[in-house]
């Protein structure tokens, strides 16, 4: 009997499985098609990047920065720096000189952007790394506590401002000495300062000191020539002297048009300087193009929203006003008001500013009874609000607070409210004969003065 049919076999292993040939091979060709893929991936892969591959990434995005800066390309600018810094540090290390040059460069496109949120600690921080390398009184602390001072000044914090830009000049004066770039960089802002807190008498001598050493260190065609120029030129503009803030402007604009092009921020600064010039003169037709010039830039360069441009809207407005356009008139400077609270704060000296313009500005001529009252409450409403900013920002008995105070006692007159208006003229009084007697004391010679108690022991 045959029993082959019925013989069971033992199962299978996995070692007794016979893989068909054609499997086979196939799984050997993938298996080298994914090796070969793998270390093909490898070999295109990045080698993690070395301190120095760091380092020289950060020379070529400082590069980067300081040709977007120079472009008037302020937007990327921004961006850039705000990578460098973090690259200085993985780079450099976080107490490296190199980091507190990126912290100084995004603070400083931060201040001109007017984002001022945070800038106060990126300048003291590039402060402590560099007074513990260089020391604290060194140029390069200087520098950025100079920066540290625009800052406050941006804030309408004058005083602070000054105390800081002495010190800077100071220790200019004693390292480099008083014929330097950065001593008169100094002098400048000193000058600009005491110009922004309407003090033009004091400032003109100290643009005509920054301009002479630039003008004999840099030469007539360099823009921090041309920027003394453009300071020197609004100084003269303050103080009346119309024919010499015309030419000193148009010699900015020549130099800055030629160094930066037509379409920079420094060219546009010059532009607005010189449409102010010319409404002064009466030239409204020529001021309006260069007003409407300047404020294209501008917007293009820092947005809608930018208290730049809210300067050539109310650059423009006044020109529109004068031309007799009040509607328009009226629109920028709402809208330049907006942009000023929002980016400057509510009780900054450039906000009060604005808001005086609006209060000012003439009425139609003709309006209705309801429109007059309407507008002389507006106009009461934004001189009391200027009032205490200025006191605030310049004091009680400067001459710009005293002309608010002035123009708000007119609009309450005008307005029938003789009440009000009679408080606030004692106001007025008390004031001007407190800065009289203050003045009267300051004048007379110290001889004269009564002789100080000797100090308690």
């Amino acid at each position: 009997m045959d029993t082959s049919a019925s013989e069971k076999k033992p199962a299978a292993t996995g070692s007794d499985r016979q893989i068909p040939r054609p499997l086979a091979i196939g799984a050997i060709v993938a298996a080298l098609v994914v090796s070969v893929a793998i270390a093909w991936m490898r070999m295109q892969a990045p080698a993690p990047a070395t301190r120095e591959d760091l380092q020289k990434q950060w020379v070529e995005l400082a590069d980067r920065v300081s040709e977007l800066r120079r472009r008037g390309r302020q937007a990327e600018a921004v961006q850039a720096a705000t990578a460098s810094v973090p690259l200085a540090e993985a780079a450099y290390g976080p107490a490296h000189p190199a980091t507190a040059e990126s912290l100084n460069e995004l603070a400083m496109l931060r201040i001109a952007a007017s984002d001022l949120d945070g800038v106060d600690g990126m300048l003291r921080r590039a402060a402590e790394i560099q007074a513990s390398v260089t020391g604290p009184d060194s140029p390069e602390v200087a520098n950025t506590l100079n920066n540290l001072a625009q800052l406050f000044e941006k804030r309408g914090e004058f005083d602070r401002a000054r105390e800081i830009y002495d010190r800077t000049l100071t220790v200019y004066r004693k390292s480099v000495g008083a014929e330097h770039e950065m001593t008169a960089r100094a002098i400048n802002n000193i000058a600009c300062l005491e110009d922004a807190r309407g003090d033009h008498a004091e400032a003109e001598p100290m643009h005509r000191e920054a301009l002479a050493v630039r003008e004999k260190l840099l030469g007539p065609a360099h823009l921090d020539t041309a920027e003394s120029y453009g300071n020197l030129a609004s100084n003269a503009r303050a103080r009346g002297d119309l024919d010499t803030a015309e030419k000193l402007q148009r010699r900015a604009l020549a130099i800055r048009e030629r160094s930066s092009g037509p379409d920079h921020p420094l060219t546009a600064a010059s532009l607005a300087g010189l449409a102010s010039v010319l409404r002064e003169q009466g030239r409204l037709g020529e001021a309006d193009l260069l007003a409407v010039a300047a404020l294209a830039i501008r917007q293009n360069t820092y947005g809608f929203r930018h208290p730049s441009s809210a300067s050539s809207l109310e650059t423009l407005a006044l020109i529109r006003a004068d031309e007799g356009d009040l509607v328009a008139a009226r629109q920028f400077l709402e809208k330049a008001i907006v942009i000023r609270r929002r980016r400057n704060g509510p009780r900054h000296p450039a906000t009060a500013k604005a808001m005086e313009q609006l209060a000012l500005l003439k009425p139609p001529a003709e309006e209705s009874t309801e429109a007059a009252t309407a507008r002389r409450t507006q106009a009461i409403d934004l001189l009391e609000q200027v009032v205490p900013i200025r006191t605030d920002a310049f004091g009680r008995t400067h001459p710009e607070t005293l002309s608010a105070l002035e123009k708000l006692i007119e609009t309450l007159r005008a307005a029938e409210m003789s009440e009000k208006a009679e408080k606030e003229s004692k106001d007025l009084a008390e004031r001007i004969t407190s800065r009289d007697a203050a003045k009267q004391a300051a004048d007379v010679p110290s001889e004269a003065k009564p002789a100080e108690a000797p100090a308690p022991r």
